[in-house]
């Protein structure tokens, strides 16, 4: 399904206390929507879209998404990211795997498009949510530095019904007022987004995402153990605890393995805003720090003993 990570103070219609305006009074300025649509504003974000007949704000999440419920068990979000390339299709290309946890869109239709009045990419396909075919319809585009989507996804027939109405809503999204800095990625080459167990922590840091029902992770935690265990403190490792993991079941996971004590400092990511940051498309992944927390190599599935070694030498703690 399509991610967004909702914080506490979500409601079922998301409010001003969550900084969404909602759905807007028209003003003379603003451009009409079609008839039977209302005006969803968002100042925080910095755009508005017009709603068709049965799509309402459903979620919030202040890393730079909104997700809207629509018919037939149909979703939609608006989502603002640092674009990766200046490149329309190499950021799309990010956008749609962080979309779709890293599954992509083998075999997508791609077409030239038009989302606030640039030039976009509409792409087309299906991806897996669990069992289920689930399709998407997604718009993207790049504006100053920024990579916006908007993107549908669920059913296949349901989608199918509800792509008119949801073109028709994509022509209505304008960008307005002030938008915020995009949410901190993780880049090689540039400092490495910071959270509470990372900042105290001294560089040079290797970060380990695993989970306990990771199967990789149990062949990969103990190889970096081991060269945490021989290189006499060269480096901090850092476990980060992920994707939706029970965190009641690290300590014994650990012992298990037998990696409690190069694992003693371990963090928890509850709300999968880390891993978010980092672009995680899954456990294990490990991302290698210099001494000032410069991101320098970031290994995504199990490190090899070569690729250790090279993380380990571009951070500087080989």
């Amino acid at each position: 399904m399509l991610r967004v990570v909702v914080p506490a103070c979500l409601t079922a219609l998301v409010g001003a206390a969550c900084g969404l305006s909602g759905l807007a009074s028209p003003s003379s300025s603003e451009p009409p929507l079609p008839p039977g649509f209302t005006r969803s504003t968002d100042h925080r974000f910095g755009f508005e879209i017009g709603l068709a007949p049965g799509w309402k704000v459903s979620q919030y999440d202040s890393q730079g998404s909104v997700a809207y419920s629509g018919p037939g068990d149909v979703a939609m979000v608006v989502h603002f990211e640092a674009a990766v390339s200046t490149k329309l299709g190499t950021a799309a290309a990010a956008v749609l795997s962080e979309l779709t946890a890293g599954e992509g869109l083998p075999g997508a239709r791609v077409s030239a498009s038009r989302l606030a009045g640039r030039p976009a990419e509409r792409v087309t396909g299906q991806a897996h949510a669990g069992s289920q075919p689930e399709a998407i319809v997604a718009y993207v585009m790049i504006e100053d530095r920024r990579a916006w989507e908007v993107a549908m996804a669920g059913p296949p027939q349901a989608v199918m019904a509800a792509t008119a109405a949801f073109d028709e809503m994509v022509t209505t999204f304008r960008l307005v007022g002030a938008r915020p800095t995009p949410p901190p990625r993780a880049m090689v080459g540039l400092p490495a987004p910071g959270f509470p167990a990372l900042d105290r922590t001294p560089g040079p840091v290797v970060i380990n995402f695993f989970a306990t029902w990771c199967a990789d992770c149990r062949g990969d935690m103990p190889q970096i153990a081991t060269v945490a265990a021989e290189s006499r403190g060269r480096f901090t490792l850092l476990g980060v605890d992920c994707c939706d993991d029970q965190p009641s079941a690290v300590p014994s996971f650990l012992r298990q393995l037998g990696v409690a004590e190069a694992f003693r400092n371990v963090t928890y990511d509850r709300d999968g805003r880390i891993a978010q940051t980092y672009g995680l498309l899954g456990p294990p992944t490990t991302a290698f720090l210099d001494k000032d927390h410069v991101l320098r190599q970031m290994v995504a599935g199990p490190v090899t003993a070569a690729s250790l070694e090279q993380g380990l030498r571009d951070a500087g703690a080989a």
